[in-house]
Formats: C-alpha cells, structure tokens, sequence
C-alpha cells in the first residue's frame, strides 16, 4: 500500500511547492495532471494512489480542485458556471446526462459510471476556466501543455525503439509508468503543433516553426489517421477565419518533404511504393474510402479497409439500436452498444469482444443520452469552430487553444479519445483555458454578491 506515504508525501510536495512557486495547490496538481497524460498517456493513466480502490489522477484532482471550486464559490457568492451560452450549454450537457444516469445506475452499478466517465470529465472546463482566470496561471498551463507535447517528439520513440525497458523495468505495480495508446499521439501531436505555433509566432517564430513541423512529421508516423482529418477541419476554420499563415507552412513543408523523397528514391533507384510517402498516400485515400472498399498493400496501412467497414457497421447499428429502443434519452449508461455490431461482424469471437465504445463519441452519446444528450454536444461543437474563426479574425491570443480543443473534439468522432481521461481531461482542461483567456469571452456576466445589480441613471457617475 502506497496510499499514506504517497500522500503525506504528496502534501509536504503540494505545500513546499505552493510556497516557492507562488502558485495555488489546485493549480499545480492541475498542471501536474496534464504534463503526466501527455508525457505518459495510457501509463500515467493507470497509476493509483491505492491498491485496492481505483484513486486514479483524475478523479484525485477532480475531487480536490473541485472542491476548492466549490468552496471558492461559496465564500465569493460566485457560481462557477458563467451566465454566458458556452458556460450554460456545458453544464445543461452535464445536468441531462446526470438525470440520465439516476435511471441507469440501478440496472448497470459501475459499468453506468464507468461511461458516464465520458460526461463526468467535463467538470473539468469549469475547473480549468476558475484556475485561469489570472495571466500568471495562464502562462503556466500552456507551459504545461507545450512541454508535454514537446516531450512527446522524445519519449514516443524512446517507448516505441526499447519498448522493454518502459513496459519491464519503469513500472509502479506492474503497471508501466510511461505508455502510449497510439491513436492518442498521433491527436495529441497535432493538437501541440497548431498550439505552440500559434501561442509563439510573434514572440519566437523560428522555434514555433520548427516545434510544429517536428510535431507534425512525428504525427504522421504514427499511422493515425483522424488527426488528419482534425488539421484539416481546424485549417478550414483558420482559412474562413482570414489566418494562412500556418496552413502555408505546413504546406510548403510538405511538398518540400515529398520533393526530397522522391528525389532520394530516384538517386537510389527505390520504388516510391517503399518509402514513407507511400503509407501516407494510403492513409489520405482510405479516409475518402468510406466503405473500405480499396486495397492498401502497406506494412501499416493493409487493414484500413477493414478499419472503416468496422465503423460503419458499428456506427449503423448504434443508430438504428437506439432509434428502436429510445430515441429520445437514448439506451442508458452502462448499457452494452456493441451487441448487435458483434452479432453482425463478429458472430463467432462475440465473447471475446470488450470495446465498450463505437469510436464516435457523438454516436456514444446517442446511443446511450439520446437526442437530449447528442444536442448540446453538438451545439459544443458549433460554439468551438464559431470561436475559431472569430479569434482568428480579431488576432484573439486564444486562437491556437480553441484549435487545439478542436482537433481532439473532431479525433474524438473517429476513435477512442474522449472516453478516458488522456483525452477527455486534456480536451476540457483546454477549452477551459481557451474560454478564459479569450477575449470575445464574456468574463463580466458574472454577477458578484458585493456589486450592485443597477446603478442609478442620473448623475455624473452614470453617464460615464
């Protein structure tokens, strides 16, 4: 048992820590936690601060900064949720999906919670958005969020080229300390590279420039495909939004890469069929091939075929199990949306198949809240990409977080992201970063206790 002398260690650190850094407690876990799951995704996910009960990092902040939160609320007599559209639609997301669950728990126990983890997670926007609200704070998140990202470029391969030593020996309980999931890098690395060349183009361009484009070469090696799709919806935005800038970097370096390629392969007499160019052009055509129809001869791309037959058939029949059942307020939490795809793809391994989500959080949402779940998700949606184009019309220093928010939101509609908290807790620690530090955001609803709620029209004072 690790429980009491990690945390009377922890306490001493958290303390120790406060004091040198100037920073609040709930701030420096918060940090913590965000450097932890980028640098150690799946591995840091895993550690538990108690053998016996699951006190995973996530949950351990979500309890303590969440509290505080609540008690910060008290004390000022300001509700943590802001009287603007985004603040209201989030938290009516999670009021409809709590009052959902209420029917579930009893039916399902902890498979219930266990996918409500997808909603629940969302608490921290408003944690995020509270820690945030001053400059000093807000410098020390993106900090955070760059040097995971960063450190990403180094450990990724490090785990990929000595495997045995991350899985074998850097270990807490069996469990590695530092693991990645693959399709996780592949979002996370492109998320860190529209970020930090936005968050340092005018303050220290060269390295933004180059920081992005090793993040995004890295990316592409990965062999995911939905942060493809991510930066190319996120560049839409930016290009609607009047900002090229980025989307010319990365094509000019693109097309500079590819030139060099094929330049080497013809000086060394290779078919181009075997360099890296070849399992790029496979990923880009099996995502416009739909029903998987193609062939794809690559090493790492021969399955693409089959991957996007796996979603259709997954995603139809999530759609027509819930149209059948409740269309309204969906199947339920902790009900099984793999049972009728497993009947229809898998007839014969259906025992073997535990994958609890149809990696499409929309389509999650859908089938297990329904419409009155699936609507305010999406209005989340539309809010997000109407905040990009509008910061990237008014120079807003929140541009490259609301991108960032955006492309782990659009890889979660083809994967598994934000059902755990790699992603979730990433994403909405973001896009509440993002909703603080915005400009266009409308900091001043909220109505304090000690203020006045009208002021007299008459006099000097009210005409100024």
């Amino acid at each position: 048992e690790y429980f009491w002398p990690m945390l009377i260690a922890g306490v001493l650190t958290m303390l120790t820590l406060s004091r040198l850094l100037q920073l609040p407690i709930d701030v420096i876990l918060l940090v913590m936690m965000l450097f932890g799951y980028l640098a150690g995704n799946r591995g840091f996910a895993q550690i538990s601060l108690m053998g016996r009960f699951p006190l995973l990092p996530a949950e351990f902040v979500m309890l303590f900064a969440g509290t505080t939160l609540l008690v910060h609320s008290a004390f000022s007599r300001n509700l943590p949720v802001r009287r603007e559209t985004f603040n209201l639609v989030i938290f009516a997301w999670i009021g409809i999906c709590s009052l959902r669950l209420v029917f579930d728990i009893r039916a399902h126990g902890f498979l219930a919670i266990r996918d409500f983890a997808t909603v629940y997670y969302a608490v921290f926007f408003f944690i995020a958005q509270h820690l945030a609200n001053k400059e000093r704070h807000q410098r020390w998140f993106h900090g955070c969020l760059i040097a995971g990202a960063t450190g990403m470029l180094v450990l990724y391969p490090l785990v990929e080229y000595f495997p045995g030593f991350f899985l074998n020996t850097l270990t807490l309980r069996g469990n590695p300390v530092i693991f990645f999931k693959g399709d996780l890098v592949g979002t996370m690395l492109i998320a860190g590279s529209i970020l930090i060349y936005h968050r340092l183009e005018t303050r220290n361009p060269a390295f933004a420039v180059v920081a992005s484009l090793a993040m995004t070469a890295m990316a592409l090696t990965t062999n995911n495909r939905a942060s493809l799709v991510a930066v190319a919806c996120a560049i839409v935005l930016l290009i609607i939004g009047r900002r090229w800038r980025f989307a010319g970097i990365q094509a000019v370096a693109g097309v500079v890469a590819v030139v060099s390629i094929l330049f080497f392969a013809y000086l060394t007499n290779t078919s181009w069929r075997q360099t890296p160019l070849h399992g790029v052009y496979e990923r880009v055509v099996s995502i416009v091939d739909v029903a998987g129809e193609r062939r794809y001869s690559g090493e790492n791309t021969y399955f693409k075929g089959d991957n996007n037959r796996f979603r259709m058939v997954w995603w139809k029949a999530v759609v027509d199990e819930t149209i059948a059942g409740n269309p309204w307020f969906g199947l339920g939490f902790g009900s099984d949306l793999s049972s009728r795809f497993v009947t229809e793809y898998y007839p014969e391994q259906g025992d073997e198949f535990d994958t609890r989500s149809p990696h499409n959080v929309m389509l999650s949402v859908f089938g297990r809240a329904g419409l009155a779940g699936l609507l305010p998700l999406l209005l989340i949606s539309i809010i997000i990409a109407r905040r990009i184009i509008s910061a990237a019309r008014t120079r807003d220093p929140a541009l490259g977080t609301w991108c960032a928010a955006w492309i782990i939101l659009v890889s979660a509609c083809f994967g598994v992201v934000l059902e755990g908290p790699m992603g979730a807790v990433i994403f909405w620690s973001t896009l509440g970063l993002a909703a603080a530090e915005s400009k266009n955001d409308t900091i001043h609803d909220v109505i304090s206790s000690d203020e006045p709620e009208s002021l007299p029209n008459s006099g000097p004072s009210a005409s100024v």
